[in-house]
């Protein structure tokens, strides 16, 4: 298993393995709202993976992609948790069926976390899934409840 960051030219790929991600975590009901999630999300990365407020680590079998992890980074006032305001946002962490129970994902969280680490940012947050939950609180995240959301359509 090799193990590298995402260039421009794994932009497709990312956008596939996201739009496959949120159909399985989300439970998108048709393979039309599959395709739409894979379009708008390429528009996104060929934007943030250009300039940088988006990476990603890559795990590969060989040429194929089998694991992603990504990164976003932005600020905030600073706080009492967060006297820098700098925040780094773990998203996409995905590992298709065949490869899970390998280590692969914690190999993906470390590398992402040391990417975050190097950069200077000291506050990393990530939404779990139940699924991946597990990895996260081994690896040392907490839950931290009382974030409300308000989605205005």
């Amino acid at each position: 298993m090799d193990f590298r960051k995402a260039a421009i030219n794994d932009i497709d790929d990312l956008a596939r393995i996201r739009s496959i991600f949120l159909k399985e975590a989300n439970d998108l009901s048709s393979e039309e709202e599959r395709v739409k999630m894979e379009t708008a999300n390429r528009v996104y990365f060929k934007t943030a993976v250009a300039d940088g407020s988006f990476i990603a680590w890559l795990a590969v079998d060989g040429e194929k992609i089998v694991a992603t992890s990504g990164l976003i980074f932005y600020n905030v006032p600073p706080s009492l948790k967060c006297p820098d305001g700098k925040v780094a946002y773990i998203m996409n962490m995905f590992t298709f069926p065949g490869y899970r129970k390998r280590g692969i994902g914690m190999e993906l969280l470390k590398r992402t976390v040391e990417e975050a680490k190097g950069r200077g940012y000291k506050k990393i947050t990530l939404n779990a899934t139940n699924a991946g939950r597990p990895l996260y609180e081994r690896y040392g995240f907490c839950d931290e409840t009382g974030d409300m959301v308000l989605y205005i359509k």
